[in-house]
């Protein structure tokens, strides 16, 4: 069984690429699985496979080198249930020395998969961290992502679609400059022939190809980690006129233009629409793609938030959009699930740098 941990920054496009990598091989007749990571429990991811058909778990309440334990069970699950030729672990996007505490245990533990990682980036990010060298992020945040490139097995830049020859250009020369001799594919993670071009590089990967493990000073991470709130909102908007739906999609837009107002920095900014509409923001830009709109009296929405600010302010931003959409759209909203916090300090279950 070929097992790929996915792993990279927060709205990198690793979803949308795993997403149609399961589709291209479903299609060839293949059984595949996900296991998605968050720090939260309740994941936009998640909802989103699942409506996908693509068979799926979730380790929760932390990322896979803390929960190892969990990733492991889940891999188990997917196995017995399942059955999968090619499993796909997409690792929290704050999370980085997946080398050391994911992979080399997996291959010491378990001897019946063939392990890879992949370590996405979205091309306009890299650009405007890179290139431009806008500060985005406070320095423990961006020494996360830098890490994440650092280790990385095989770097995939993403997006490439959504922008110009002369960005694609910049950023090709600087990951060239930085990283010599490493891997590097460039796609588009909503095309199949692209994603069959990452399928390809990273099937063709032994367990003989390790990355090293990365020298790096977990209270730096550590701290980095701490700077984002992560903010868990599960919504129902009841509405007498039949447009419930259209103002999950009026709510989605208001919190992400108050976020841009305030200056905070997104890592990611993610909402399910009665599981069917997946809506993403990102520090590079708006990632939105929206499906048909139905009439209906009454809608649910999944909040995900990622941002560089602290819980209470990220919470009383989404408080004071829930009001302001109620009282703009005379309906009503109820808050099913809401939790706002930091992540803990990351402290693996295993650790192999040999």
């Amino acid at each position: 069984m070929n097992l790929h941990l996915i792993s990279g920054f927060l709205g990198s496009g690793k979803t949308t690429a795993i997403q149609t990598a399961c589709k291209a091989l479903m299609e060839q007749g293949l059984s595949v699985g996900v296991i998605t990571n968050d720090q939260g429990i309740k994941l936009v991811d998640t909802g989103f496979f699942e409506s996908h058909s693509i068979p799926n778990r979730q380790v929760i309440n932390g990322c896979f080198c803390c929960n190892y334990n969990a990733l492991d069970k889940n891999i188990q699950s997917l196995i017995q249930t399942n059955n999968p030729e090619v499993i796909f672990a997409e690792s929290v996007g704050s999370c980085t020395d997946i080398v050391a505490t994911v992979m080399k245990p997996l291959l010491q533990f378990r001897k019946d998969v063939t392990v890879t990682v992949s370590t996405f980036a979205d091309v306009r990010l890299l650009q405007m961290l890179f290139v431009e060298k806008k500060n985005l992020f406070n320095k423990e945040v961006q020494y996360i992502y830098t890490k994440q490139l650092e280790e990385a097995g095989v770097i995939v830049v993403s997006k490439i679609d959504l922008v110009n020859e002369e960005t694609l250009n910049s950023v090709q020369r600087f990951l060239q400059d930085q990283y010599p001799g490493r891997k590097i594919i460039y796609i588009n993670g909503t095309s199949d022939e692209s994603t069959t071009q990452w399928l390809n590089v990273i099937t063709n990967r032994t367990n003989h190809f390790i990355p090293s493990s990365l020298d790096i000073d977990y209270s730096i991470y550590g701290a980095g980690e701490a700077m984002l709130a992560w903010l868990d909102a599960e919504l129902k908007i009841e509405s007498d006129i039949n447009d419930a739906q259209q103002t999950a999609i009026q709510l989605a837009q208001l919190i992400y233009n108050t976020i841009q107002k305030e200056g905070l920095t997104i890592g990611h900014l993610k909402f399910l629409i009665d599981n069917t509409i997946k809506i993403s923001y990102t520090a590079s830009e708006d990632d939105s793609a929206l499906n048909e709109i139905y009439n209906s009296g009454s809608s649910s929405i999944l909040i995900n938030a990622r941002i560089q600010t602290t819980p209470a302010f990220l919470s009383s931003l989404i408080h004071e959009a829930v009001q302001q959409t109620e009282k703009e759209n005379n309906c009503v909203i109820v808050k099913e699930g809401f939790a706002s916090f930091r992540p803990g300090y990351p402290t693996p279950t295993h650790r192999i740098t040999v």
